[in-house]
């Protein structure tokens, strides 16, 4: 019966996607422009943390429903991927990034 939901649900749902997609579509905005300075800085956990930091700009905003999967390159290739602060890849322009990311 939860997964049934009622129209009042189901635009809440297409809200919360469309906030939620506009968190990330600023957060990929941000990558592409940063990407092109040759000290950006950014690596894989950095990322992570600045998806997290455009959600949180939402009022409405309640966490992540897990933890941000960011990887590049080889690290795409690891199941549940988490990026540690000491580890992390620096992010390039040269490899595919994956970001798997729920708020």
């Amino acid at each position: 019966m939860k997964a049934c939901k009622n129209k009042t649900e189901q635009e809440g749902m297409r809200q919360a996607n469309i906030r939620d997609c506009a968190a990330l579509m600023k957060y990929f905005a941000f990558l592409e422009e940063e990407l092109r300075k040759s000290n950006h800085g950014l690596d894989e956990y950095t990322g992570a943390e600045k998806v997290l930091e455009y959600r949180s700009k939402n009022e409405l905003f309640q966490g992540l429903s897990f933890k941000s999967i960011s990887s590049i390159g080889a690290n795409g290739a690891i199941i549940h991927y988490k990026p540690e602060k000491e580890t992390a890849v620096e992010l390039n322009d040269d490899e595919i990034y994956l970001l798997d990311s729920g708020g």
